[in-house]
């Protein structure tokens, strides 16, 4: 006798792709108009009075949301934190199309939006803040770190990779703490301007801390062909230290902080 044939049995279905859930933006888009400028900014605020404010510069991808849940993270941290947006509202769906922007930018302008930025934080009638930093990424690390050759006031800066400046006679004029974050695989930045630029800052005893991790171009960007999630945690946890070192101090602002910000503000 022949045995029957064994029911076949259904294929396996695979299991849905699930994707992570981006954490929900915390903060809220605002006008520059009383500060010299029309360009719009992301605001994020602290729960609690702040210790002092963090101006965001974003790098090739504008202010994206990546740049806005940084923001985010550093108003968790006590920080008033702005990004502004040097692309006038454009964000760049692809490399190309981040490229062509970029080279669109100029510096008169960019710098236009920055000082705008400082002020917002400076001198806004809805919070003051003692101290400020600047932070920036790629070319926008670049426009943070000319700022501070011709700008006073500032605090402190951290430079996530971009252009280096070697003129001797230009860093001579830092006065502020700086930190700096670099991929050493980075061909953007070739390893010997590195070692200058941080050589000359040592030769002028200029605070200069310098960070450089076993990654390749903005590593911390997981757009970026060169990712890299350790180090780009690692990066972030040394800048929030710096920053906690350098800003941190008893806020002057009492009870109500929040109620501050119940107004709406314009988008």
């Amino acid at each position: 006798a022949v045995a029957p044939a064994a029911a076949a049995l259904p294929a396996a279905s695979a299991p849905p792709v699930v994707e992570a859930a981006r954490p929900a933006l915390r903060g809220a888009m605002v006008r520059l108009s009383d500060f010299g400028t029309d360009d719009v900014a992301y605001l994020s605020i602290p729960d609690r009075p702040p210790a002092a404010a963090v101006v965001l510069v974003p790098g090739m991808w504008g202010l994206d949301d990546r740049i806005k849940l940084s923001a985010d993270r550093l108003a968790r941290q006590g920080f008033v934190a702005l990004a502004v947006d040097l692309f006038n509202g454009q964000v760049p769906t692809d490399a190309h199309i981040a490229a062509d922007l970029e080279r669109t930018l100029r510096g008169e302008s960019s710098f236009r939006v920055i000082q705008a930025g400082l002020r917002f934080v400076r001198e806004s009638p809805r919070f003051r803040t003692d101290r400020v930093a600047l932070m920036g990424w790629e070319i926008g690390a670049g426009f943070v770190l000319e700022t501070l050759f011709t700008t006073k006031g500032i605090d402190a800066a951290v430079l996530f990779y971009g252009p280096l400046e070697l003129d001797r006679g230009k860093l001579a004029k830092l006065k502020v703490p700086v930190c700096g974050i670099y991929g050493d695989h980075d061909p953007t930045i070739p390893k010997q301007e590195l070692l200058q630029f941080s050589k000359i800052l040592e030769e002028e005893h200029k605070p200069f801390d310098l960070h450089v991790f076993p990654a390749g171009a903005s590593f911390s960007d997981p757009r970026s062909p060169g990712y890299d999630p350790v180090s780009a945690e690692a990066a972030w946890n040394i800048a929030a230290n710096f920053l906690d070192r350098h800003l941190a101090g008893e806020s002057k602002k009492e009870g109500g902080w929040l109620d501050l910000f119940r107004v709406s503000e314009k988008r």
